[in-house]
């Protein structure tokens, strides 16, 4: 997913999706792979029939939104009013303790991810913190959308919510909340795909997404398995909420890899670590 600039309007979108229509009718490949993803209508086709189909400005607003993580333009431009015009529901108190405690856990990670296999326990402690603030926080609030504790603390949210991997009730609901938060404009398609997909696959279940799998570090590699509902159509879906095409994901995470000093995984670790926390978390039965 292409992050946001800061402070984005939707006059500067609207560029970008002239700039794109315009590339396209001039022929240019450099935009190919980016429309032949986001226009699910393309993906089939080879460089020089993308750049021969009719492809309109309602079209390229469609591909600007989606590599943000928005299904459409209109829930982008919901999202950007939403993240900087004020609002009456804004919780400033909320939203300074989420960045605070999201930098925490920034430190935390440091500490610990270059040592050996599992250092996520030593966030465990942490990690239960985060889950009873944001609990009282859903409870009061439903998702934490941008109106009420801005773009960074929504941000902050799902990060602090995403590490919680040893609570299948608590993830559930978080995934629930940004799934229902999707069509309102106040949460990133990305953000809800790698929620249920690590709780669809650490109960064991056939993905959605493909967006959490398995992993064979040690060969700079990432080892996506076939557990996957419909595979024919998934990188349909992966457009459609802002991830890339899933051969280019492997191959950049494979080069995040090989350039990370963090503890690398065997494939037999993984498994292990995968089952460890799915028991520990309560997504499958001892």
């Amino acid at each position: 997913m292409k992050t946001l600039p800061n402070n984005p309007s939707i006059e500067y979108l609207h560029r970008a999706a002239r700039t794109l229509r315009s590339k396209h009718r001039a022929g240019d490949p450099s935009v190919v792979e980016l429309i032949s993803h986001f226009d699910t209508s393309f993906q089939n086709l080879q460089t020089e029939q993308v750049l021969l189909q009719p492809f309109s400005i309602l079209d390229a607003q469609r591909v600007i939104a989606r590599q943000y993580g928005f299904a459409s333009w209109r829930r982008l431009k919901l999202f950007i009013q939403k993240s900087t015009q004020p609002s009456t529901d804004y919780d400033p108190a909320l939203a300074e303790q989420l960045t605070r405690r999201n930098a925490m856990r920034v430190a935390l990670m440091r500490r610990y991810t270059s040592k050996k296999a599992g250092w996520f326990d030593h966030l465990d402690n942490f990690n239960e913190e985060s889950v009873e603030m944001l609990e009282a926080s859903y409870d009061k609030y439903g998702w934490l959308s941008p109106q009420i504790v801005g773009r960074e603390g929504m941000e902050a949210c799902y990060w602090l919510g995403i590490n919680c991997l040893k609570n299948s009730q608590f993830q559930y609901r978080s995934a629930e909340l940004m799934r229902e938060a999707l069509p309102l404009g106040e949460c990133y398609g990305m953000y809800y795909a790698v929620s249920i997909d690590r709780w669809l696959s650490l109960s064991y279940k056939p993905s959605i997404f493909g967006a959490f799998n398995d992993f064979n570090e040690r060969s700079d590699r990432v080892e996506y398995s076939d557990n996957v509902v419909d595979p024919k159509n998934l990188n349909k879906r992966r457009a459609q909420v802002g991830l890339m095409n899933l051969n280019k994901a492997n191959e950049e995470w494979a080069d995040m890899i090989r350039q990370r000093k963090a503890y690398r995984y065997t494939k037999d670790e993984w498994q292990a670590l995968k089952r460890k926390w799915a028991l520990e978390g309560g997504y499958i039965a001892a």
